[in-house]
């Protein structure tokens, strides 16, 4: 592209999903698994769900995050401006929610049913849900990419969130007895229609908004991020799990295999969303191309 092109053609953003932004998608998906995992622990009282979420959000999303970082011995400069920055915020988010887990899962352990474990249950439960939304919000602040800007993306990372949170739920419901079974096949099924349902309707705001959003929309289903919209949203993230979902319903038997292969594509379905979010997000041009220099 020439010099000052990028003023008068749509642009794709390649900062957060080539070479080294390739981490920072992978610290997107990690903490809305983790903290997804850690409030559908947390209703189910699961300690190792919890303990499960804990170190996903601190060593996968906090270890992806400092790959990310070009110097990241630097990175304490994020937390300088909270009341206008929602990077500040996730990373103030991120931080309290390994601390305030960590605590709460000592004293459910050792101190179950105190005062203080509630406290410590309402501050962590508080600061997952913050883990879960923020990177939808991070998104939504950058005005200039039409395909971010929706109300609806912090609703439709909380529900992706959720569901990879159910999702892993199933499987640790073979080895924890706290966790039903049957109540988190129900909401994963739930939110497997709800993601769906929100994602079309997600597209169908982008197409209506402006160009540059119908392009990224497009682009999104027929261009070069179509066969992980299509294979990885779709087929594994929506349709593959439903059929086990439904196997399970009408057997009335739970096979480990069937229910693995499941929560394996709920995952990978959650990583393509982003990743589709995040290929497909194009600049809005500065100024109306003039008509003498179109080809």
């Amino acid at each position: 592209m020439e010099a000052h092109e990028w003023m008068v053609r749509s642009t794709y953003q390649t900062e957060w999903i080539t070479r080294r932004g390739i981490f920072l998608w992978l610290a997107m998906y990690a903490g809305g698994l983790g903290g997804g995992l850690y409030l559908v622990s947390l209703y189910f009282g699961s300690l190792l769900g919890m303990l499960a979420g804990l170190l996903i959000v601190a060593g996968l999303k906090g270890g992806f995050h400092f790959a990310y970082l070009g110097k990241p011995m630097r990175f304490w400069r994020i937390m300088l401006k909270p009341r206008t920055s929602w990077l500040t915020r996730g990373f103030i988010f991120v931080v309290l929610f390994v601390a305030f887990a960590a605590v709460q899962i000592a004293l459910s352990h050792w101190l179950p049913g105190t005062v203080w474990e509630i406290l410590f249950k309402v501050l962590a439960g508080v600061m997952a849900t913050g883990v879960l939304v923020y990177t939808g919000f991070v998104l939504n602040s950058v005005k200039a990419v039409s395909l971010w800007n929706s109300p609806l993306l912090p609703l439709l990372f909380a529900t992706c969130g959720l569901l990879g949170g159910f999702g892993v739920s199933t499987m640790i419901a073979l080895y924890d007895s706290q966790v039903d079974l049957h109540a988190a096949e129900t909401g994963s099924t739930f939110l497997l229609i709800v993601n769906a349902l929100l994602i079309a309707v997600y597209l169908w705001r982008a197409v209506r908004r402006d160009e540059t959003g119908k392009i990224s929309v497009v682009d999104q289903m027929r261009g070069k991020a179509a066969p992980a919209f299509w294979i990885g949203v779709i087929v594994l993230g929506i349709a593959a799990p439903l059929v086990v979902a439904l196997f399970g319903y009408f057997s009335g038997e739970v096979v480990p295999a069937v229910l693995m292969t499941g929560v394996i594509c709920e995952m990978i379905g959650g990583l393509s969303v982003r990743y589709c979010l995040l290929k497909v997000g194009i600049y809005r041009p500065l100024f109306s191309r003039p008509s003498y220099l179109n080809p």
